[in-house]
């Protein structure tokens, strides 16, 4: 019954799909810090990655909907790799432009309106982070369809 209602809303996969990722990503970070992290479920960043997680499931279910020969699964396909790619190159320049903000930010001693207490954190997204979010979205699409 739960695999009819989403075969036809294709839209409740990757939902499920980002709600089962923050889930895990919650488990694995309050094990590897051996203290319960719940703001790992309000991230994007982190093991496994959510962005390519939801759209690896958006594009495998509308593939398995509507066949992967299709041209609606060209064009989610499509825009997924644009999304993925797009979460590791961006994220990499931008961490590069937080570090020369924190550079310039260090040089303002005393200057309180320029500081923020800590420096600047940027989203960080590993190679290993993006691709262990496509695996389980591909793998979250094919179980729950």
């Amino acid at each position: 019954m739960i695999k009819e209602i989403l075969y036809r809303q294709l839209f409740l996969v990757p939902l499920l799909c980002g709600f089962l990722i923050q889930c895990l990503k919650v488990i694995v970070y309050s094990v590897a810090e051996k203290k319960v992290n719940l703001v790992k479920f309000v991230q994007a960043d982190g093991m496994p990655n959510l962005h390519s997680a939801v759209f690896s499931s958006m594009s495998t279910g509308i593939g398995i909907k509507y066949g992967f020969s299709s041209i609606v699964f060209s064009l989610m396909a499509t825009y997924s790799m644009i999304i993925i790619h797009d979460t590791m190159r961006i994220k990499g320049e931008k961490g590069k432009q937080v570090h020369v903000l924190n550079t310039i930010l260090s040089g303002f001693h005393g200057k309180d309106e320029f500081r923020w207490g800590n420096n600047l954190r940027v989203l960080r997204f590993k190679p290993f982070d993006v691709m262990s979010g496509v695996v389980l979205g591909i793998l979250s699409a094919i179980l729950v369809l």
